[in-house]
């Protein structure tokens, strides 16, 4: 499992922030919004998923019929699984591998700094850690970074929200 190195949360009864150094915390001092339930833990010899390719090759033909197909596979695959694996979508690799680093260093970063891009309360976008409004007493450990999506290519929505949220340095991250 990954720790994130630092993170701040509010637990749901309360608006005092939770204060979380992975590198401190130990089994004995995990804040107990944290710790679920031994029913709703994970199991340790978790069952094998099979996880439903979806292939935008015929996609990318923008053959009608195919976009349709296309289209059913990845509804299929949100409402059976929640999730799809993309495969031959035409992304560069070295694109790619590029993105996984960046995004790691954000995730890497010390927590003042992605809470620059902090998630405003009724936004979809922006960084979040806890999702205390899903969860009525126990809260995951996890991080997000989620932005807009444009279809217009004349504009640069994600380097365009680095920018204006945490300034020049951080444009390659757009």
């Amino acid at each position: 499992m990954l720790i994130p190195h630092s993170s701040v949360l509010v637990a749901p009864q309360t608006t005092t922030p939770i204060h979380l150094d992975a590198p401190l915390l130990n089994h004995s001092n995990i804040p107990s919004e944290f710790v679920w339930p031994d029913n709703e833990k994970p199991c340790l010899q978790p069952p094998s998923l099979k996880i439903p390719p979806i292939d935008m090759k015929s996609f990318l033909s923008r053959d009608p019929q195919a976009v349709e197909a296309i289209c059913a596979e990845v509804s299929e695959a949100c409402k059976k699984h929640g999730f799809f694996l993309v495969v031959n979508h035409g992304v560069d690799k070295k694109l790619l591998e590029r993105a996984h680093k960046l995004i790691d260093t954000f995730f890497c970063m010390e927590l003042p700094e992605k809470q620059q891009l902090q998630r405003k309360l009724g936004e979809h976008c922006g960084y979040a850690n806890s999702f205390i409004g899903r969860f009525s007493s126990k809260l995951p450990w996890k991080e997000t970074l989620s932005f807009h999506y444009s279809n217009d290519k004349s504009t640069r929505t994600v380097e365009d929200y680095f920018l204006t949220s945490m300034g020049e340095d951080y444009r390659e991250f757009g």
